[in-house]
């Protein structure tokens, strides 16, 4: 069962981190990527647990498809990826490593990964051998190739902010969330809905998402784009570099300055 919980997923993002041909991305911003995952994967326990206590508070009980329709999109879709999102845009958007656009790809999966590792463990422990080993290995898949969407639109938004294309970045950035907060939404309604026309409509979209996302993977991976990088677009680190040496530099001339006029 040990297994189930973390080899698919590693085995994933080590396929994707291989494929990434023209430059593989570091070890260490990998790990740091994962770590987030692990980070949003407690964050999003707390706040789905608090929004379903309040949902159940003030749910009348008239329709139960309703219910599980929040379920799926507000308090299991919408917090899951926009957390995911989040932490991929904090440690990644300034980071000199995303240089292609695959690179966005390949940090999305990594988050996944380790949210979704981070959620199997939670699940072994609540249920134990009651777990079927389905339950397991679907939520990776299909998480995998959700995250492959958020990166495809990440790595666009950062190839028009480069390009000083603010209106196309800030749409590619509201894509990258809206898009997998939809397709993640569908899936937990169909999987929730205990309905066996749901089962069959669950059947045909996993079949057509995975088609997709991997067109998209494959299509991206061939035509890998460059990011141009200027110096707006350093990390916050350099920036404070170069106060401080420009600070100094002004100090410099500022004392010759006054020891020319003694």
């Amino acid at each position: 069962m040990l297994a189930l919980v973390f080899i698919p997923g590693l085995v994933l993002l080590f396929a994707v981190w291989k494929l990434d041909s023209v430059e593989k991305e570091s070890p260490l911003l990998l790990l740091k990527l994962f770590g987030a995952g692990v980070v949003v994967m407690l964050v999003d326990i707390l706040l789905r647990t608090l929004g379903l206590m309040l949902l159940e508070s003030t749910y009348n009980g008239t329709s139960i498809l309703f219910y599980t329709f929040l379920d799926a999109f507000v308090f299991t879709a919408l917090i899951e990826e926009g957390g995911r999102f989040i932490v991929l845009k904090l440690l990644t958007w300034k980071n000199k490593e995303f240089n292609y656009t695959f690179d966005a790809i390949v940090y999305s999966v990594a988050v996944s990964v380790g949210f979704l590792i981070t959620e199997n463990i939670v699940y072994v422990i609540k249920y134990g051998s009651a777990l079927k080993a389905s339950a397991l290995l679907l939520p990776v898949f299909a998480q995998v190739v959700i995250s492959v969407f958020m990166g495809y639109y990440y790595g666009l938004a950062k190839v028009a902010h480069s390009r000083n294309d603010i209106k196309n970045g800030k749409m590619y950035l509201c894509e990258a969330v809206i898009v997998p907060v939809i397709f993640h939404g569908v899936y937990e309604l169909c999987v929730k809905s205990e309905n066996t026309v749901f089962y069959v409509i669950f059947a045909i979209y996993m079949i057509l998402m995975t088609a997709i996302s991997v067109a998209i993977f494959m299509n991206l991976r061939r035509d890998d784009t460059e990011i141009e990088w200027d110096e707006t677009d350093m990390n916050e680190g350099d920036e404070f570099e170069i106060d401080v040496t420009d600070l100094l530099h002004k100090n410099d001339n500022g004392g010759k300055e006054a020891d020319n006029e003694s």
